[in-house]
């Protein structure tokens, strides 16, 4: 959840966004893994506990990271 990000910010700066738009694109990219992905899995049969497994992960690691991404946006944009 901070690989995504440490490859945006790089973009972001080639393609030279600042400001706030820079500060919410950068925050987003480490947003954790969406409930939506767990429900098309049980929707597909496709393994719906290991996706959930992934959620709640990934949900829990953001608790971390970003706090991390957050604080490097502010300080950097």
């Amino acid at each position: 959840m901070l690989i995504i990000p440490a490859m945006a910010l790089p973009l972001l700066f080639l393609f030279n966004v600042d400001g706030v738009v820079a500060q919410a694109i950068l925050i987003t990219t480490a947003m954790p893994a969406s409930v939506n992905s767990s429900v098309i899995a049980q929707q597909y049969s496709d393994d719906p506990e290991y996706a959930a497994e992934i959620v709640m992960m990934s949900t829990l690691l953001s608790a971390i990271t970003l706090p991390l991404v957050i604080y490097t946006a502010l300080n950097i944009f």
